[in-house]
Order: structure tokens, then sequence, then C-alpha cells
């Protein structure tokens, strides 16, 4: 009975480190993966860029602060057969939805200027519209969020 015990807590912690290593293979894949992509010249590397490992059909929720007199870039990417990335922007005082990129057909980055700090809160999901039935129940895939900002230029 207490060789038993022995078994399933080992068994416990070894699934557990598992799954931590399985976040840990994500925590920069923003710095590495398709959102690399959008880098502009004369943008800095905004430091509440973040990366997540998520499920189809989860949604995932970062409360980001944006600076007052800043432009800003914020680019969204996964992994290659989880296209398109689904986000939303929502004000955090007021919970008001500024901005769905599925009305601008899943556009994986979008850029604005902030004139007053403020948060926003940033929803995600991946739809994985060409991922396998397989695929999308077996994998759990990195999504990124890769934020750039400069002072605002008039």
């Amino acid at each position: 009975m207490i060789h038993h015990k022995k078994i399933l807590l080992s068994l416990f912690f070894l699934l557990s480190f598992s799954l931590l290593g399985l976040g840990q293979f994500c925590a920069d894949f923003h710095k590495a993966g398709d959102c690399r992509k959008d880098l502009i010249p004369n943008f800095r590397y905004y430091n509440q860029s973040r990366s997540d490992l998520i499920k189809v059909g989860f949604t995932v929720k970062y409360d980001v602060v944006f600076y007052g007199e800043q432009e800003y870039m914020v680019s969204f990417c996964t992994m290659k057969n989880f296209y398109p990335v689904h986000f939303k922007l929502i004000d955090g005082m007021t919970e008001e939805v500024f901005y769905d990129n599925k009305e601008d057909d899943y556009l994986e980055s979008i850029g604005f200027a902030v004139e007053k700090t403020r948060r926003i809160l940033v929803e995600i999901e991946i739809l994985a519209h060409q991922a396998s039935d397989k695929e999308i129940e077996e994998y759990y895939p990195c999504i990124g969020m890769f934020i750039q900002f400069r002072e605002y230029q008039e």
C-alpha cells in the first residue's frame, strides 16, 4: 500500500514538472515566432509582450497598461497550422470592446497611438482553421503577443 502511494506521488510530481516544462517552451514564443516579422525600425520592445500555451477554443486575457504619448504596434502569432488568431481590445475601465480583428478578416497586427495612459484588456483565442481534428485534440499551441512602442510622432 505504501509502495503504491510512493508510485502515485512520483507520477504526480513527474506529470507536474512535465506540464511546467511545456509552459516554458512557450515562454519566449513572441520573441521568436511569426510575431517578429512585424519589427519596425525606431520602435522598441515593450516588456508587457507575452506568450502562453493555449488550447484551441479557449481564451486567454491579458491586462496591459499602455502609456500615454506613445505609439504601439501589437502583433499576434501562433504555430503554423493554428492560424488565424482572433483578438479583441477591450477598455479596461468600461469593459467595452473597441476593436475586434474579426471585422478585419483576422488581421494579425494593429498599430495605434495612446494620448493618455490606459488599461487595455487583450482577449485572444486561436481558431485553427487549417489544423486537423487530431492536431486540435492533441496539441496545445503557443500564442504570442509582441508589443513595440515609440514616443508619439505627430
